[in-house]
């Protein structure tokens, strides 16, 4: 005769369980804002758009943000890596050594500018 609840059924119950609180625990707006850190500055992009990213007056790269990715779209450093790299999500990130800039979705990494 078989018990009311096996360990089979118990392991799939919590499994269910995780599925459907897993949403309510993520915090949702997580990766809608990016982080364009340098040297003297940090500037929060939030809405989507072309950003000139400059310092001390001194222009330093063009940024595009559509909401869900980034990418440098124009660098004033001399192998343009960061250009390369294309467009990077939530998770990723973009590092600019020359002119000391990183950009990073809001709340995804621990960077910060004094790694350097």
């Amino acid at each position: 005769m078989r018990k009311f609840l096996e360990k089979k059924d118990l392991l799939v119950f919590f499994v269910f369980l995780a599925i459907v609180i897993f949403p309510f625990i993520v915090p949702k707006n997580i990766g809608n804002k990016v982080v364009v850190e340098g040297r003297d500055f940090k500037k929060i992009l939030s809405k989507p758009g072309i950003y000139d990213i400059v310092e001390n007056g001194k222009f330093l790269m063009k940024v595009e943000f559509t909401g869900e990715k980034v990418r440098v779209v124009e660098s004033t450093c001399p192998l343009k890596i960061c250009v390369k790299t294309g467009w990077v999500g939530p998770g990723g990130t973009i590092v600019c050594v020359p002119n000391e800039v990183i950009i990073y979705f809001e709340g995804k990494t621990d960077y910060d500018i004094e790694t350097w």
